[in-house]
């Protein structure tokens, strides 16, 4: 992906409009699980986001992912997470989601949704049918989606899991 970001055009980096986003700790870079009561895994605490936000965000990584740098070399800003974005809405805060796109990754999450269930992350399924309900409720943009880039990652818990039981 980094390849493809190098080699992206000015002429298509300035009508890409919005980013979203499915996936696990390596995309969790907007800290959904933070958002989730239900989940005890966690990255709040040093060093994660040390490097650039320099205090734990909720993420999992000490600074910004691939798709925070393609993000920003687009000129379009970090997704929020999905689940802050909402809460924003049902409080009243926002009216809408966030015209940059979205981000729904879960840490732990995997491709089976018994990958890590016991800790309460949110399974790719799961980010599929969040996307999919602010898709049918018309809180998406339709036009914006044909602007957008989508960025799916999984899998590599299910294969942690499968030699860490073994």
């Amino acid at each position: 992906m980094l390849l493809v970001s190098i080699s992206v055009t000015p002429a298509f980096a300035h009508n890409v409009q919005a980013v979203f986003i499915f996936g696990d700790s390596l995309f969790d870079h907007a800290g959904n699980n933070h958002y989730n009561n239900n989940c005890s895994a966690q990255a709040d605490f040093p060093p994660y986001g040390s490097t650039y936000f320099h205090h734990p965000t909720g993420r999992f990584t000490n600074g910004r992912t691939v798709a925070d740098f393609i993000s920003q070399f687009l000129g379009i800003g970090i997704q929020k997470p999905f689940l802050e974005a909402r809460q924003e809405v049902i409080n009243g805060s926002r009216k809408e989601y966030p015209s940059n796109g979205v981000n729904f990754p879960s840490a732990g999450s995997g491709l089976y949704r018994a990958t890590n269930s016991d800790l309460g992350v949110t399974p790719i399924q799961d980010q599929l049918q969040q996307f999919q309900t602010l898709m049918d409720q018309n809180l998406v943009d339709r036009k914006q989606l044909e602007k957008s880039l989508f960025f799916f990652e999984s899998g590599s818990n299910d294969v942690f899991n499968y030699f860490l039981r073994k």
